[in-house]
């Protein structure tokens, strides 16, 4: 319990220090700084004022609904969104502990606090914090996910019950209605599990009612919008423009939705029809070059992975220090700590190591054909510092072990 609290109140502390000191440089708490941010904020306050969820364009299914839902509950308060930023800092806080949790779980009590107070000083996720994005809530959720994932089949083969694994299906549920992309990463999960658990009947069954629950969840949502856009759609309308950023003749690895958005080609356009048009031309787009969409991906794995910010405001000299100070030796440390869970006798070993890459290997996926961004690489930080924190403490160990021969 110390070993939480701990790293809830570092975590908490830093992301407020960063908070306060970016309200007072900005000198408006309530200002937002990125597109995204006030797409969100726009259909939050949407929602509050009884409009229902309607993004810029008058589109109703864009954005999944559970954050813009958390954030109207902000929107009539005269600080707003300084309001919901500091809820924030309590959920990223959260998230750090979800880390040092999942940490403990998998590795072992030495790696947990370490792993913990690296999440809590990760100067990306503490800045994220501060933005109206679903990236906090996002971590934290996906973290809380992993958490019970691994108390539903362990490194002994325990099935867990069937509530278990319905608890499971909840929290997935949680992550989608944030990030629909989460969907891919559950598909991940539910994956690992089955041949983690050697598809025994017993994991067949607890994967088969978490992917259930999963769908049963997402029934309103898809209901609702049919009712509102005259489609079944499971999770947004969203996604033909985003793999058209990602992969469109346009595309150059990073983001230009403001440009794609006033295309002549889509005005006009509902948005069931919008979403289907960008899709067929991003489809289109891979089949007949195949090789661009290559360059591209690695072009987007470089700028996902670039251990410095690629928006030119954030690239002052004291920012780049900080993050490659930080990113640098945590990426390093984290491949150390591939290796050295990999060859464990003891604990979880090489299963542990590949559960807590599966984020990783989403983003890797996802941004290989979507635009790549260290923002998206986000969701990973924590599995990385995880991996860090187990080497960090075979460092120490090994230093220790050596103290005590030369005595």
């Amino acid at each position: 319990m110390r070993l939480f609290l701990t790293v809830f109140v570092v975590a908490l502390l830093v992301r407020a220090g960063l908070g306060v000191f970016s309200f007072v440089r900005s000198g408006d708490p309530n200002r937002l700084e990125f597109p995204d941010e006030e797409q969100y904020w726009l259909m939050a306050c949407s929602l509050h004022g009884g409009d229902g969820l309607t993004d810029e364009l008058g589109f109703r299914a864009t954005r999944m609904p559970l954050y813009p839902g958390l954030l109207s509950l902000f929107a009539g308060n005269p600080n707003c969104a300084a309001a919901a930023k500091v809820m924030q800092w309590f959920a990223g806080a959260a998230g750090g502990v979800l880390a040092a949790g999942l940490a403990l779980a998998v590795f072992g009590k030495r790696p947990a606090l370490v792993a913990g107070l690296l999440v809590a000083f990760d100067p990306f996720l503490a800045f994220f914090s501060s933005l109206l994005l679903t990236e906090t809530l996002s971590i934290a959720a996906v973290c809380g996910l992993w958490w019970l994932a691994w108390r539903s089949i362990g490194p002994g083969g325990e099935t867990g019950s069937v509530w278990c694994f319905v608890a499971l299906g909840c929290v997935a549920a949680v992550c989608v209605y944030l990030r629909e992309s989460n969907l891919v990463l559950v598909a991940f999960l539910l994956v690992f599990l089955l041949c983690a658990g050697r598809f025994k009947g017993r994991i067949v069954v607890g994967v088969v009612v978490c992917a259930a629950v999963v769908v049963l969840a997402l029934f309103p949502w898809a209901s609702r919008n049919r009712s509102v856009t005259g489609d079944w759609c499971w999770l947004t309308h969203r996604g033909g423009i985003s793999l058209y950023d990602g992969v469109g003749p346009q595309a150059t690895g990073a983001s230009n939705l403001g440009d794609i958005k006033s295309m002549p080609a889509v005005a006009g356009l509902d948005e069931v029809e919008w979403n289907r048009y960008f899709m067929t031309e991003s489809l289109r787009s891979m089949r007949e070059d195949p090789g661009r969409i290559l360059v591209l991906a690695v072009r987007k794995l470089a700028r996902t992975w670039n251990p410095i910010p690629n928006v030119e405001t954030y690239r002052s000299g004291m920012v780049r220090l900080v993050s490659a100070f930080w990113m640098v030796p945590v990426f390093a440390f984290a491949v150390a700590g591939i290796v050295v869970s990999s060859r464990r006798e003891e604990g979880s070993g090489v299963v542990g190591v590949v559960f807590i890459l599966l984020p990783v290997l989403h983003v890797v996926v996802m941004h290989s054909l979507f635009v790549g961004s260290v923002r998206y690489r986000l969701a990973a930080h924590p599995m990385i510092e995880i991996l860090a924190a187990v080497a960090l403490m075979a460092v120490v160990s090994r230093i220790r072990s050596g103290r005590r021969m030369g005595a």
